[in-house]
């Protein structure tokens, strides 16, 4: 896959070095501490994938002089922030729920009704 990121491998690297940051971030910032190994996206594209984190609820926007962002602190800690990754890395989202929910004990399942029902986020 010459010139060609893997599905998924943009977002991942964001997230990662949000969550390897000790305070909130800005674009500029996190392209500052962006991998060697890795094509340097343009500023714009970064923005892009902050916003579009934002909106699925990953991660979070502290509006200033400088729009920051951090990681969204999730009920359930690191499984939790996870399962959220991946599931945003997925090409394919209800497969990958599909195969989620497909592993997990009836007591699990029983949990996730609940939660569907009361309209937890």
């Amino acid at each position: 896959m010459v010139g060609r990121r893997a599905h998924g491998q943009l977002k991942t690297t964001v997230l990662a070095l949000l969550r390897d940051a000790d305070a909130p971030v800005s674009a500029r910032m996190l392209l500052e501490r962006w991998p060697g190994d890795e094509p340097r996206p343009a500023f714009t594209t970064v923005i892009t994938v902050l916003t579009r984190l934002q909106q699925a609820g990953a991660v979070e926007r502290i509006d200033g002089a400088e729009a920051r962002f951090r990681v969204r602190q999730v009920a359930g800690g690191v499984a939790a922030e996870t399962m959220l990754a991946a599931l945003l890395e997925s090409s394919d989202r209800s497969a990958a729920l599909l195969s989620f929910a497909g592993q997990l004990t009836d007591a699990d399942l029983a949990v996730l009704r609940r939660a569907v029902a009361d309209g937890a986020p």
